[in-house]
């Protein structure tokens, strides 16, 4: 379905799950999709409005000479969607290695300061910023914490930017349970009274409440000017309880 009014769309993560999901729902709307990922999409790269660049994220140096290249006949950015993300081991964090707390943060946090800092510093208009967060970055439940942690950063991290760049709106927005590679990797887990949030994403994958990623991404999308219009930059939203 083409959208009233074309936007044009930075996505990260666009090789697979989520992300994959928001460009096609994004081109199917009509707009332009910039797509940032390790893999390219190949199924989305003959699309007459898909512009894509192979990006490592880990690679902070990488970033922004990667959009000088990916933006550059860009007009403005209505939507930046920070969807690249990483689950990290599932164990008590006592157990978990400042290496693997480190890996994770790299790409769940300091990627997208990399990558706003990077917007930011452009001669470009850059409308709203999304930053896929969840539900973990308040519940704290355990044996999730360096995803926990990450996404309560991230959250910190856009409500900071929203202060200091207020001509863009920022919003922390958890999507939901979603059917993906990450999720699945939480279902094949061992039971475990002490992780309640694994045990809640196990529940909820029994009972078939577990969205596609292509409903997810039209959820989403859905609900971008409702953020804008409803919530003050830099709020933490649940699309669940909107």
């Amino acid at each position: 379905m083409i959208g009233v009014t074309a936007q044009h769309v930075l996505i990260t993560g666009v090789s697979a799950g989520f992300g994959h999901a928001l460009a096609l729902a994004s081109l199917e709307r009509g707009d332009t999709v910039y797509g940032i990922s390790r893999k390219p999409p190949s199924e989305l790269l003959a699309h007459e409005r898909m512009r894509f660049a192979t990006l490592d994220l880990r690679r902070f140096d990488d970033i922004a000479a990667t959009l000088d290249v990916l933006l550059a006949d860009a007009p403005r950015l209505d939507v930046v969607l920070l969807n690249a993300g990483v689950l990290g081991s599932l164990e008590d964090l006592a157990e978990t290695s400042y290496d693997e707390v480190r890996a994770v943060m790299d790409i769940n946090v300091w990627a997208n300061k990399a990558l706003v800092d990077a917007l930011m510093a452009r001669d470009l208009a850059v409308a709203h910023v999304v930053g896929i967060s969840s539900g973990a970055a308040v519940s704290g439940s355990g044996g999730w914490g360096p995803y926990s942690i990450s996404k309560a950063a991230l959250n910190i991290l856009l409500r900071v930017y929203a202060h200091e760049h207020p001509g863009t709106h920022f919003t922390a927005l958890a999507p939901g349970v979603i059917e993906t590679a990450m999720i699945h990797t939480i279902l094949a887990q061992p039971e475990n009274p002490h992780h309640e949030a694994t045990s809640r994403v196990q529940a909820a994958g029994r009972k078939g409440l577990i969205q596609t990623p292509e409903a997810a991404a039209q959820r989403v999308l859905d609900c971008l000017g409702a953020l804008r219009e409803r919530y003050d930059s830099g709020a933490f939203v649940d699309v669940r309880e909107m």
